[in-house]
C-alpha cells in the first residue's frame, strides 16, 4: 500500500511539472501588442578573441547599442507571434539608416552611423521550458564609401566617392526568456524580456565582419540633460543616466623601464569567428497608431 502511494505521489509531482502547476518560477503571460522602450532598452554585441599573445581564448564585448521594434505574442497559438528589431550604434534615439538604404548626407561624417542590424521573425515557437523560439531573416545594412587618396597639390583632405549600400540577410533564431510569475510588472504595465542569438562568421560573414568593423558609441539609458538657471554661472547643460560600458580587453604588459622596443604588438587580438547578440528588452503596451516596422 506504501508502495502504491509513492508511486502515484510520484506520478502526481512529474505531471505538475510537465504542466508547469504549482512551479512557483514558471513563465508568465506576455500575450498582447508591444512596444520595445527605446530608451531603457540595449544589445550587447560579443565576440571571441585570445590574450596573451594567443595563449588564451576570451569573448570580449565589441560594444552596446540601442534597440528598437515592436513585438505581439499571442498565448492560444504562440505560432501567431511576431517580433521585428532594428540595432543600430547609439548616435541617435533612432537609427540613421533605413533597411532600404536612405540616409542623410549628414550621418555619414559619423563612422558608427554606416551600420543597421535588423530582425524579422517568420516562425515562433514555444520550448519546452517555457522559452520562445523565434526564427526569422537577421538582416545586415551597411553603407561604404571609397576615399580617393591621389595625392596632389591642391589636397585639402580625403575625397569621398558616392554612397555603395551593402544589404545581406540570413535565417537565424533568437531565444526569448520570458519574465515569471514571480517578477513583478513595470509601472507602466510593461515587461522586461532578453534573448540571444549566435551567429558563426562561416555562415554569415557579413554580419560578423561588419560588426566586428564597427565603432560602438557608449550608450546611455534613460538620459536626462538640464540647461542651468540664468541666475547661475554657466557650465552647460547637466546631464544624467546610466551608462552601459564594456569591460573591453585585458590591459597589456609594458616593460618596467617603459621600453617596448621588440616587443610583439599583438598581445590582444579579436578573432571574430562568431559573434553572439544579447537584446536586453523593456517592453510597454503599445499604443493605439504605433505599427509593425516593415520587413523585407
Amino acid at each position: 500500500m506504501i508502495k502504491h502511494t509513492v508511486i502515484v505521489a510520484a506520478v502526481l509531482v512529474l505531471a505538475l511539472g510537465v504542466l508547469g502547476l504549482g512551479h512557483p518560477n514558471k513563465p508568465a503571460s506576455i500575450a498582447g501588442s508591444w512596444q520595445v522602450d527605446t530608451r531603457h532598452s540595449d544589445a550587447k554585441l560579443i565576440t571571441d578573441a585570445t590574450t596573451d599573445y594567443g595563449k588564451t581564448k576570451l569573448n570580449v564585448a565589441l560594444g552596446y547599442a540601442r534597440l528598437e521594434g515592436v513585438a505581439r505574442f499571442d498565448d492560444a497559438d504562440v505560432t501567431r507571434s511576431k517580433v521585428d528589431l532594428h540595432i543600430y550604434p547609439a548616435t541617435s534615439m533612432s537609427p540613421s539608416i533605413g533597411e532600404d538604404g536612405k540616409f542623410l548626407t549628414r550621418w555619414l561624417e559619423n563612422l558608427s552611423n554606416h551600420t543597421l542590424l535588423c530582425f524579422h521573425s517568420k516562425e515562433v515557437h514555444r520550448l519546452p521550458d517555457g522559452r520562445l523560439q523565434a526564427t526569422g531573416d537577421l538582416i545586415v545594412v551597411r553603407v561604404d564609401r571609397n576615399v580617393d587618396a591621389t595625392p596632389s597639390e591642391a589636397y585639402s583632405g580625403p575625397v569621398y566617392g558616392p554612397p555603395v549600400l551593402h544589404r545581406v540577410s540570413r535565417e537565424a533564431t533568437f531565444t526569448f526568456d520570458p519574465p515569471t510569475d514571480g517578477e513583478s510588472a513595470q509601472k507602466d504595465g510593461g515587461i522586461q524580456l532578453s534573448g540571444s542569438t549566435k551567429v558563426i562568421r562561416e555562415d554569415f560573414p557579413q554580419l560578423v565582419k561588419t560588426v566586428v568593423n564597427t565603432y560602438w558609441p557608449l550608450v546611455v539609458q534613460d538620459k536626462n540633460c538640464q540647461t542651468a538657471d540664468a541666475s547661475e554661472a554657466y557650465s552647460g547643460s547637466r546631464c544624467t543616466g546610466t551608462f552601459l560600458e564594456t569591460q573591453g580587453m585585458p590591459v597589456e604588459p609594458h616593460a618596467a623601464n617603459g621600453e617596448d622596443v621588440g616587443t610583439s604588438q599583438n598581445f590582444n587580438e579579436v578573432v571574430g569567428e562568431r559573434l553572439t547578440i544579447n537584446v536586453n528588452m523593456r517592453l510597454r503596451p503599445n499604443a493605439a497608431g504605433e505599427h509593425a516596422m516593415g520587413g523585407n
